[in-house]
């Protein structure tokens, strides 16, 4: 790359960072965003199984926290455990019964920022067909420029807690542990029209 063209890049991607500074929607990467959970076996050990993020989109600026919102839809029958008999099983209506319910859905209902790069989310989790309050513990790793698709990406790490006996799942308790961890590793792509999409039914993702 010759210097001008170096310089005319530099300049480029100078003024799409400024261009996307303040508050924007993005709509998830779903290649990039995971739910990751463990539940106790036996009290041996907690194995950990995945779910994608099926679509969904978030607000976020960095200067106004509070102003952030978030409306997740996940793909509960793409759960993965690393085994096929254990996926069909926790699949059944003895656990998630994705037959009937299969997606889950997170939507905020405030943003309560605790330090310079964490905040709470406060919301309300769909599961199972219940709905129930559910807080996030949020990290802001970071926001830019994608230095080889050129979008304007941000990235977040969250974690919580919940009781898989309260949104009415209580098979196998306790040799199954009742208390589940959840980590949600997190991207979006900036969207103008992502928040429109997020509110399609279900069936339009």
């Amino acid at each position: 790359m010759t210097l001008r063209n170096r310089s005319m890049a530099a300049v480029f991607l100078l003024a799409a960072a400024t261009a996307h500074a303040g508050g924007a929607d993005y709509r998830f990467d779903t290649v990039h965003t995971q739910v990751f959970f463990a539940v106790s076996h036996l009290g041996f050990s907690h194995p950990n199984g995945r779910m994608h993020v099926k679509s969904g989109f978030f607000h976020f600026d960095p200067d106004d926290w509070s102003s952030a919102r978030v409306d997740a839809l996940v793909d509960v029958a793409s759960l993965d455990m690393g085994d096929g008999a254990w996926n069909d099983k926790l699949r059944s209506s003895e656990f998630f019964a994705t037959d009937r319910y299969p997606t889950a859905r997170f939507v905020s209902t405030s943003v309560e920022k605790t330090g310079d790069r964490a905040a709470t989310v406060h919301g309300k989790l769909t599961l199972h067909g219940v709905a129930r309050p559910l807080d996030l513990t949020v990290t802001f790793n970071r926001a830019g420029i994608h230095p080889y698709s050129l979008h304007y990406v941000a990235g977040f790490s969250a974690t919580a807690t919940l009781k898989r006996s309260q949104f009415g799942m209580d098979r196998l308790l306790p040799d199954v542990g009742d208390e589940v961890s959840v980590r949600i590793e997190a991207e979006g792509l900036r969207d103008g029209n992502a928040a429109v999409q997020a509110q399609r039914p279900d069936e339009e993702h």
